[in-house]
């Protein structure tokens, strides 16, 4: 976003939430957002409920478009998201009024997430991530949270499933490793899917959770390098099975020249694995640091 266009959405009372600004004009609630693989355009959105026609509205978007005012837009039932390109003789303020005017033409309103109310909306926020809420919605939404919040994890079911996940995830790896390649992307899948299955059992993004996901991704990249080993002697031996190979397993890691043999493919395993991993844990890491302190508020516009 460039400078001018930051100071006129400050100027907005636009709010900063996580990568996003978030503001109001007039009754409509608007997000916008840098366009993450462009320089210059910026991701305009609001959740938009239509009344009448919208063809007036999808008339003047095809025009923005092809005045390259867009690169390209997106009108859903309850959504509009418009690709606004930058340009140093025309702020996005004055796009935003126009395309408000045409908003208003066809009798369009922000709409809750959650529900189908139009009345007394708000921007609720966790400080990282953020909803456009009616005040029933924004209520029960905080409730909920603050209940969450209060409950004890039971990091055992925690484990289970991260390890459920996490295991689930090296499939991609294992499918991979068996070309004698290593992606980062399998260590993502791993990543994911091992803290996806954490969520799910509602586990709290604390440091001991984030901890318990640690392990249970490093537990889920040995059993794939050794499922991916497996599969190496199943090709050159035909005859063996999966309870043979167990049973020669120890006999495997006590030859040293054996081991010395799968060094390089375990420093290269461990180094993508990090690749793929490290940035999905420090964000969870981040969110658990502060997670006593987190809560959820209603943005003033």
């Amino acid at each position: 976003m460039n400078d001018k266009n930051l100071e006129k959405l400050k100027e907005l009372n636009f709010k900063n939430v996580g990568i996003n600004w978030i503001g109001r004009i007039d009754s409509f609630f608007i997000s916008i957002e840098d366009k993450q693989d462009s320089e210059n355009e910026l991701v305009v959105s609001l959740n938009l409920a239509q009344n009448n026609s919208r063809s007036k509205l999808v008339e003047y978007l095809d025009n923005a478009q092809k005045d390259n005012k867009i690169s390209e837009y997106s009108l859903e039932k309850n959504k509009l998201s418009a690709i606004y390109r930058e340009n140093e003789d025309e702020s996005v303020e004055n796009f935003l009024k126009v395309l408000l005017s045409y908003i208003k033409d066809i009798e369009g309103k922000s709409i809750c997430d959650n529900c189908d109310n139009t009345e007394g909306l708000s921007y609720y926020t966790n400080g990282s991530v953020f909803s456009l809420l009616c005040e029933k919605c924004g209520n029960e939404t905080i409730a909920r949270f603050e209940k969450d919040k209060s409950k004890a994890t039971n990091y055992a079911k925690g484990f289970l499933f991260s390890l459920i996940g996490a295991l689930a995830g090296s499939v991609l790896w294992i499918i991979i490793g068996s070309f004698g390649f290593f992606a980062s992307i399998a260590g993502l899948a791993i990543s994911y899917c091992a803290f996806k299955g954490y969520e799910i059992a509602k586990g709290k993004f604390t440091r001991k959770g984030i901890v318990i996901n640690i392990i249970t991704i490093f537990i889920a990249f040995v059993f794939a390098q050794y499922a991916v080993l497996f599969i190496e002697f199943m090709k050159e031996y035909e005859n063996l099975n999966l309870l043979g190979f167990i049973l020669i397993t120890p006999v495997l890691f006590t030859d040293l020249e054996f081991v010395k043999a799968l060094l390089p493919d375990i420093g290269l395993g461990i180094l993508f694995v990090f690749l793929g991993t490290y940035r999905t844990i420090i964000n969870n890491y981040k969110i658990a640091k502060d997670s006593d302190k987190l809560t959820i508020e209603k943005v003033e516009m």
